[in-house]
């Protein structure tokens, strides 16, 4: 009788196989790492990869929805924070992503625009989730921006749906040029061109 699965160490080396994949993504690119490389990373048994994917594919969107579901917790615990105003909400969703990218050397770039970038144009599954990802990520943002009004952003000729695609749009580039780079300096000036009234000096 085959024995039966363990499920705790079943789902521990999902968790850890999504997270390599995350790492490896945002370092590099989907195309070039590979089926060995996630094992290696992820410290997962060889030959264990297609117990939990059906294919390569299938394991790049399931990282795409994992590292989407963390962003999106992120973004809507800081912008549904009603405790602060919501100009303070916009600007401390883009700092709190600004302090991991440090943290990173500004050398991991996002994963989103990474596959964005890479796969949109090419692969229909990808572009068909990405897109639904950045929708939503642009509805949390309108929100705060609705409170606010387009004005208070220097944006009064834009709908506040507008108003947060334009956001993130000029912050997906300059997390692309970010990457190239390896440089603050594209978020730097997407902070000071944003909030020049209230983002702080940066080291």
């Amino acid at each position: 009788m085959p024995r039966p699965r363990n499920d705790k160490a079943y789902g521990d080396a999902h968790d850890r196989l999504l997270e390599s994949g995350v790492g490896l993504i945002r370092s590099g690119s989907f195309s070039a790492i590979g089926i060995s490389e996630i094992l290696a990373a992820s410290g997962v048994p060889k030959g264990s990869f297609y117990h939990h994917f059906s294919s390569k594919e299938a394991f790049g969107l399931a990282v795409a929805r994992h590292y989407h579901a963390g962003q999106l917790d992120m973004a809507r615990t800081i912008l549904g924070d009603e405790s602060a105003g919501p100009l303070d909400r916009l600007r401390r969703f883009f700092e709190t992503a600004y302090e991991d990218f440090r943290g990173r050397g500004f050398e991991d770039g996002c994963l989103m625009c990474n596959l964005s970038t890479e796969l949109a144009d090419q692969n229909p599954a990808f572009q068909y989730l990405l897109a639904e990802q950045w929708a939503e990520l642009s509805a949390c943002l309108a929100g705060p921006i609705t409170q606010a009004g387009t004005t208070a952003l220097g944006l009064a000729h834009l709908s506040p749906a507008e108003a947060a695609d334009w956001l993130l749009n000029s912050w997906s580039g300059a997390l692309t040029r970010m990457k190239a780079e390896a440089s603050s300096a594209p978020l730097d000036l997407f902070l000071k061109s944003v909030f020049p009234t209230s983002a702080p000096a940066r080291a």
